[in-house]
C-alpha cells in the first residue's frame, strides 16, 4: 500500500504542477484579452486545450489509484478525501498530502478569481463589439 500512496503523491504533485500551468496560460489569456492580442489569444487557448487533455489523463490515473487505495483501506473511495487520507497514512506521506492539498486550495482559488476576470473581460469585449456592429 505504501507504493500505492507514494504513487498518489507524486499524482497530486502532478495535478500541482498542471494547476500552476493553467495558471501561467490564464494570466496569458488575460494579458492578450487586454491587448486585443487575437494571435496571442488563440495560442493560449490552444495550450489550454492540449493542458486539458493531459488534465484527464493524470485525473483518470488518480481515480483509479483511490478506488485501489479504497479497497485496501476498507473505505468508500467517494469518502476517501485528501483529508480523510492524511488521517489514515502516516509521516511523512501524511504531512506530504496534507501540503499539497494546501497549495491545490490555493492554486484553485486563484485560478477562479482570474477566470472570472478573464470571462468578464470577454464579456465586455463582446458587449463592445455588438455594440460598434449595430451602429
Amino acid at each position: 500500500m505504501e507504493a500505492k500512496i507514494i504513487r498518489l503523491i507524486k499524482l497530486i504533485g502532478e495535478e500541482v504542477l498542471i494547476f500552476e500551468t493553467f495558471l501561467q496560460y490564464l494570466n496569458r489569456q488575460q494579458e492578450a484579452l487586454v491587448n486585443n492580442n487575437l494571435e496571442a489569444l488563440q495560442t493560449v487557448t490552444r495550450d489550454q486545450e492540449q493542458l486539458a487533455v493531459r488534465t484527464t489523463q493524470v485525473e483518470q490515473e488518480r481515480r483509479a489509484l483511490v478506488a485501489e487505495l479504497s479497497v485496501d483501506l476498507k473505505r468508500d473511495q467517494h469518502d476517501l478525501t485528501l483529508s480523510e487520507l492524511t488521517k489514515l497514512v502516516s509521516e511523512p506521506e501524511s504531512n506530504q498530502i496534507h501540503s499539497l492539498q494546501n497549495t491545490l486550495l490555493g492554486l484553485h482559488e486563484q485560478i477562479s478569481t482570474i477566470k472570472a476576470r478573464n470571462d468578464f473581460l470577454i464579456r465586455k469585449s463582446m458587449e463592445y463589439i455588438n455594440t460598434t456592429m449595430s451602429q
